[in-house]
């Protein structure tokens, strides 16, 4: 943020669109870590996949959380609504997708 003088929702909207253009010209993943920072690797599957790892991870907590603090008390309001009952499914079927992709080795 310092380097370029933006502000942080520049700098995920600026990531986005060079991921985009990346992937649309063939380019290596765009990835980032904590020793390099953000960086386009050519032929490096062990860093794309720790990243890959790392975003299910953050997104299974981010559903984790959503489910605990919004669907479970809907649900207990209104055990037997087809919505919520839908919607429970779904997102247990979510959660254990994106923890098991998180945790694959």
């Amino acid at each position: 943020m310092a380097a370029t003088e933006r502000i942080r929702a520049q700098l995920h909207t600026g990531l986005a669109h060079l991921r985009k253009v990346a992937a649309a010209k063939g380019l290596p993943p765009v990835t980032w870590d904590r020793k390099w920072g953000y960086r386009l690797l050519d032929d490096a599957p062990e860093v794309w996949i720790g990243y890959e790892r790392a975003f299910f991870a953050t997104v299974h907590h981010r559903v984790e959380n959503f489910i605990a603090g919004t669907l479970l008390p809907h649900q207990k309001k209104t055990p037997d609504d087809p919505y919520v009952r839908t919607v429970m499914a779904q997102m247990g079927a979510i959660e254990s997708t994106l923890q098991l992709l998180a945790n694959l080795e």
